[in-house]
């Protein structure tokens, strides 16, 4: 298993730490129509009932994003862990876990993988410090998605960070692309092993398909690190 990627402090810069599950149906992938989750989906969504909802300014500092969910949450945030609902513009929610990761919390041994995604200042999308156009993103996660466990570009949780002054639209775009991303892959799971999809599965078939890791960590706060373009060839 691959250690935990670090990242280290920068001053314009934004990463929270966040935990998430995202999947979207296939009929919203392929289509302009409003979608109803159906039970299913919003099991493997991790999209409960029982979770706080709660909005945040992706384009403040570090500090401020997570002085706000703190306040929000009504919780101390500092070396804790606590999941709950992101609301998106488009009235849409995902599951996400915050982690703050605060000096006083130690050493903190992580034995989980990473695929990285950044949005820089320009709006453009890197994967694993790669440039993916953006309409490429959800293919691109997809494939990553049905790489087996032993494989380099495996992907078990996500991270994605943006900068201070990346646009609103293309942070929460870019939830969306690693939900379609995420129900692409599950639903192909669900054909393939049961010749179903994913609304139509029983319990126990669901509880089959459902990954052990699949999670985004948001990030706000830290360095982003960006690929030198190569020098013109002369």
């Amino acid at each position: 298993m691959k250690k935990r990627k670090k990242y280290y402090n920068g001053k314009v810069v934004l990463f929270a730490t966040f935990t998430t599950i995202v999947l979207v149906s296939c009929y919203f992938l392929f289509s302009n129509k409003t979608f109803q989750y159906c039970s299913n989906e919003n099991y493997l969504l991790g999209i409960h009932d029982s979770l706080p909802v709660i909005e945040i300014n992706y384009n403040n500092y570090r500090n401020d994003i997570l002085e706000e969910i703190s306040l929000k949450l009504n919780k101390e945030t500092c070396c804790k862990t606590h999941e709950f609902l992101l609301k998106l513009s488009a009235n849409e929610t995902v599951n996400v876990t915050l982690f703050n990761y605060c000096r006083s919390c130690g050493i903190i041994c992580g034995n989980r993988s990473f695929t990285r995604i950044l949005l820089n200042r320009k709006n453009q999308v890197l994967v694993n410090e790669r440039p993916i156009p953006n309409d490429s993103l959800v293919n691109y996660l997809h494939k990553l998605l049905k790489k087996p466990i032993t494989s380099y570009d495996y992907v078990e949780n996500v991270s994605i960070m943006w900068d201070l002054t990346t646009n609103k639209q293309e942070i929460e775009k870019t939830f969306i692309a690693i939900k379609k991303a995420y129900q692409l892959y599950y639903e192909e799971i669900a054909l393939q092993r049961f010749g179903k999809h994913i609304c139509q599965l029983t319990k126990k078939e669901k509880e089959e398909i459902k990954r052990n890791q699949s999670s985004i960590y948001l990030g706000a706060g830290n360095r982003i690190f960006e690929l030198i373009p190569p020098p013109p060839k002369q």
